[in-house]
């Protein structure tokens, strides 16, 4: 059992030691990985760098609400497989968080908890950084962590905004008459509005994979997990609840569209309600994936318990 860099490298009976130790005032954060493999020491870098976040802001020392928390690692070989078997890892890389009561758990709760204290991590959880590792771990120990960008990121940051913002300002006076159009406005807007709809800068940032697989291996593009989402899931989305305000709007503005054309009164009749049934269809279709993430989603009718009546009793109003 070694000490490198703040972080402690573990072989089986230090493992035991730490873990299994009970009571003890400390969560240990151990980060299982394999000789040869390139997804661990590609991510090493990162762990490390959570380990020091972790030890400057003082988490290595217990306070009165929570406990201490260490970083260690373990490397998979002929004396660590027997723990690498019981935590029922079968690759690795892997993130494990151990609390003190772990030694209380039941048998029969026992791979519950594990699930929920552990990540096996692998190529389709997309490019993993210390953002990630920072999230797993923080909702782990109770903590929030923040993350602390070094001084040569926080000049690329800047110096691509103030990039940025340059080319901005001489696109603006080369191309005036066209950024004051109306309709470009309209367009951005749009593009704007999906943008943050769908989670883009969040997805980017953390490095959300854009489709992912399931249990058999096929192509998944949205998860039932209230607390995630796909790329293309919240695109996909996005673009259906654009796509009902499009519509609303076209619904408004379809008289003055066609003020000057003849159009007979039954197609027209037929339009608007191929645009009504097409707003139902897309609202149900986000409803229904929304319902399937979460208890706590939006809906088209009101609930069961929606009390109804006068206006001072109605709960659609407001006062």
């Amino acid at each position: 059992m070694q000490l490198r860099d703040g972080i402690i490298e573990l072989n089986s009976t230090g493992y035991f030691y730490y873990t299994m130790e009970f009571p003890r005032p400390y969560d240990v954060v151990i980060y299982f990985v394999a000789p040869s493999c390139k997804l661990c020491n590609d991510l090493n870098e990162h762990y490390q760098k959570v380990a020091k976040f972790y030890a400057d802001s003082g988490a290595l020392y217990k306070s009165e609400s929570k406990r201490a928390v260490f970083f260690a690692t373990m490397t998979f070989n002929d004396k660590t497989k027997q723990v690498f078997e019981q935590l029922g890892f079968i690759s690795a890389p892997n993130l494990f968080v151990s609390q003190p009561h772990i030694v209380f758990v039941p048998q029969d709760e026992r791979e519950r908890y594990l699930r929920d204290m552990k990540w096996t991590i692998s190529y389709t959880d997309g490019t993993v950084t210390a953002h990630k590792f920072l999230e797993f771990i923080n909702k782990r120990t109770a903590r929030q962590v923040d993350y602390k960008a070094s001084t040569s990121e926080a000049l690329t940051v800047i110096g691509v905004l103030l990039g940025a913002l340059t080319v901005g300002a001489l696109l603006f006076f080369i191309a005036r008459p066209l950024f004051l159009n109306p309709k470009l406005w309209f367009v951005g807007s749009i593009i704007i509005f999906i943008t943050c709809l769908a989670g883009v800068v969040y997805n980017i940032i953390h490095n959300v994979p854009f489709f992912s697989q399931n249990n058999r291996g096929g192509l998944q593009w949205k998860t039932n997990s209230g607390r995630q989402q796909l790329g293309f899931e919240g695109l996909f989305l996005s673009l259906g609840m654009t796509f009902v305000g499009l519509t609303m709007v076209l619904i408004m503005k379809l008289k003055v569209l066609v003020r000057h054309r003849k159009i007979d009164p039954l197609i027209e009749r037929s339009i608007y309600l191929f645009l009504f049934l097409s707003i139902f269809i897309t609202v149900q279709f986000v409803e229904e994936n929304y319902r399937q993430k979460s208890h706590y989603n939006p809906i088209y009718w009101p609930p069961k318990h929606y009390i109804k009546g006068p206006l001072n009793r109605d709960q659609g109003n407001s006062f």
